[in-house]
């Protein structure tokens, strides 16, 4: 990594400041497979470079009582990025076992390349006023142009605004104070936005060239369809929050309301085999992040000669909804991810984390006297009801956190205890176990008895029965 500044000041309050950066490594990697193992007479090299530089020019003015009480500071600057990535790989199934060299390679060695290169070039800005020192304004705004987007959509602007406002220090410069309970109060809000663009070539379909099982050279299709008229991603923060001190600072308390759309994301949706692709890429979605957060922080013994100990304790809930996946093409869910029989499901109007599967095979019908209860099959076993369902969500209702902090003299002891409140999982480990007759459940009382599953039959008139057929633990457990 190396870097570099020049910086001149025109006055005591406005300076001009040039730098360039650049974050450069190279890694070479040998693998080496002896004769005996699964993978006897591989071996392989590679070379992975990257380099990314950046040139920066910054224009900075600080400045107070400009007018009266008026004072603020700004910022005019650009920047210049230029990444380069590649690598070269070489794979050989060795003639000579433990002679490690391509030389010694069977038939022609397999050669894999790629090369990446891409461009941000940056305008930014930044305001900040202040009044009196208890009211602050501060504005930015940013305009990137990305060479991984076609030139209609190239550029992306995002501003962001914050105000916050001291009461206390404004009661104090006009000669008021706050209750004597109350040493300190500050409020604020702020609106952000933030773009994403894409990684290189990823705008338009192209073909990869190879060799077949035979020798063969030949080209072959990428599973994802692009679009070359995709446009960043854009992400809207909300945010209003409080900060309060009591007691002369012996207490504060912060709290902050937040809401974050996550709009026009860059996803791959998935696609019919038959149309040629697995994939397609588009911009879809609306996902809201809105919580709030509260931080409450208790000083409790503060003479610097003796023992000190403050408690700082910290509460969040968020909410995670999925506005919007890509109705406009008629897409209402996307799954995120399976195991076993579960599913990690977005759908619109639904939570982030939202887990679908599939349940016990029940009597539905409500006037039946036997309406709940789970339907078997005619070896006494419980049966896999087809029709998908939520079954719960993987997201905690909340997270907390007390720190106790300790200092006597030159020693610190510090500890956390956090916790995790709600939100459910699927533990793979007890399926496994379950499975292989090592989980305690399998055997009630160190015993495997023979059992009757509570549940019902089929009969020959469509209607139920009690089931009495005994099954052993094995096949219980092997069923579910």
């Amino acid at each position: 990594m190396m870097t570099g500044a020049l910086k001149y000041a025109f006055t005591d309050w406005l300076d001009l400041e040039v730098r360039a950066g650049g974050d450069l490594f190279s890694t070479n990697k040998e693998r080496k497979s002896y004769a005996g193992g699964s993978l006897a007479n591989q071996y392989s090299t590679s070379k992975e470079s990257f380099t990314e530089v950046n040139y920066t020019a910054l224009l900075k003015g600080v400045k107070d009582n400009v007018i009266g009480n008026l004072g603020g500071n700004f910022t005019i600057g650009g920047n210049l990025m230029d990444r380069n990535w590649s690598l070269l790989g070489v794979n050989s199934t060795l003639s000579v076992p433990n002679l490690f060299s391509h030389g010694n390679a069977v038939g022609t060695p397999g050669v894999s390349n790629g090369i990446e290169r891409k461009k941000i070039n940056s305008v930014f800005a930044s305001l900040g006023v202040n009044y009196g020192g208890w009211i602050y304004l501060d504005v930015t705004a940013r305009n990137d142009w990305s060479s991984a987007m076609i030139e209609a959509n190239r550029s992306y602007f995002y501003p962001s605004y914050s105000l916050s406002y001291v009461l206390s220090d404004h009661l104090a410069s006009a000669g008021s104070s706050l209750p004597s309970w109350l040493t300190y109060t500050k409020l604020r809000a702020s609106y952000a936005t933030a773009g994403n663009d894409l990684a290189p070539y990823q705008l338009y379909n192209g073909y990869s060239i190879g060799t077949d099982q035979v020798g063969s050279t030949v080209a072959s299709r990428d599973r994802l369809l692009k679009d070359s008229n995709v446009r960043s991603e854009l992400i809207k923060n909300l945010e209003f929050g409080a900060e309060l001190k009591f007691l002369q600072n012996r207490l504060s308390l912060d709290v902050t309301w937040y809401k974050s759309n996550a709009t026009r994301q860059l996803i791959d949706l998935p696609m019919d085999p038959l149309s040629g692709f697995e994939r397609m890429k588009i911009n879809a979605g609306n996902i809201q992040n809105k919580g709030f957060e509260i931080m409450a922080t208790a000083n409790i013994l503060t003479n610097p000669d003796k023992l000190g100990w403050s408690i700082m304790a910290n509460f969040s809930r968020n909410e995670n909804k999925i506005i919007d996946i890509a109705s406009e093409k008629g897409v209402n869910f996307y799954n995120l991810g399976t195991f076993d029989d579960l599913f990690i499901r977005a759908t619109t109007d639904g939570f982030y984390g939202d887990i679908y599967g599939t349940k016990f095979l029940r009597v539905k019908d409500e006037s039946s006297p036997y309406f709940g209860q789970i339907i078997l099959n005619g070896d006494g076993l419980p049966q896999r009801d087809p029709e998908i369902t939520k079954l719960g969500n993987q997201q905690a209702k909340g997270l907390v956190g007390v720190t106790n902090t300790f200092n006597y003299k030159s020693f610190g002891l510090q500890f956390l205890v956090d916790a995790r409140l709600g939100g459910e999982i699927f533990s793979g480990s007890n399926v496994g176990m379950q499975r292989f007759g090592v989980a305690a459940v399998t055997a009630p009382g160190g015993e495997r008895p023979d059992m009757v599953v509570d549940g019902v039959v089929g009969t020959s008139e469509g209607g139920y029965t009690k089931n009495t057929k005994a099954i052993s633990q094995q096949q219980y457990w092997l069923a579910v």
